[in-house]
């Protein structure tokens, strides 16, 4: 387990009980929200939620269609309170960059604000491909931040901080790793310090 991922656990674990409230929360209700009205999700779909937090989103997409769902976090309490709350939904700790799922098992899979603490996001993209169907989609959440900030962020503030955050993404190479992995853009936002791609593998 690396540095990042050592405090990314203590910090969540920490906020579990009272994530709604908190400013990770709160920063990340806009994004969830938008996601929703994007995964298109349908009956018999299998969707997974990648750095699930308390489970919320992927709730909310359960609500919408008859799924299979499933969430993932690397936070022991975050995935305590989902399973507490949702007991219809299949819930396990783990990595963003080590996804215990066979080959072609999802239908979409969702990451909402979590790219940017994974110590090796490329790996996140090579096993979202990888545990994906042909034809399944790829929606990714991000903030987006002028160079200036990003810089400050990476150098000053995270290391300060200890979140848990590695590095923040341009929209610019946010849509390199995308290509990088031979997933077609289908759809892009980014506006408001928001960005939202969702691709198609």
């Amino acid at each position: 387990m690396n540095k990042n991922e050592k405090h990314s656990i203590k910090k969540y674990d920490s906020i579990a009980n009272t994530y709604d409230t908190s400013f990770d929360g709160k920063f990340t209700a806009d994004f969830k929200q938008r996601m929703l009205e994007l995964c298109n999700v349908k009956d018999g779909d299998n969707v997974l939620d990648v750095g699930c937090g308390n489970g919320k989103l992927i709730y909310e997409i359960s609500r919408m269609a008859q799924i299979k769902a499933y969430g993932i976090d690397i936070s022991p309490n975050m995935i305590k309170e989902c399973k507490k709350q949702y007991q219809n939904i299949e819930f396990a700790v783990t990595s963003g960059e080590r996804l215990p799922f066979d080959d072609d098992s999802f239908d979409i899979l969702t990451i909402c604000c979590v790219l940017h603490h994974l110590h090796d996001p490329q790996k996140f993209f090579a096993e979202a491909k990888r545990v994906l169907v042909k034809g399944g989609i790829l929606l990714v959440g991000e903030p987006q931040f002028p160079f200036i900030i990003r810089k400050l962020t990476d150098w000053i503030v995270s290391p300060l901080l200890k979140a848990g955050d590695n590095k923040l993404f341009s929209h610019k190479r946010l849509v390199e790793f995308f290509a990088a992995n031979e997933f077609q853009i289908i759809e892009i936002e980014n506006k408001d310090f928001k960005q939202i791609i969702k691709g198609l593998k």
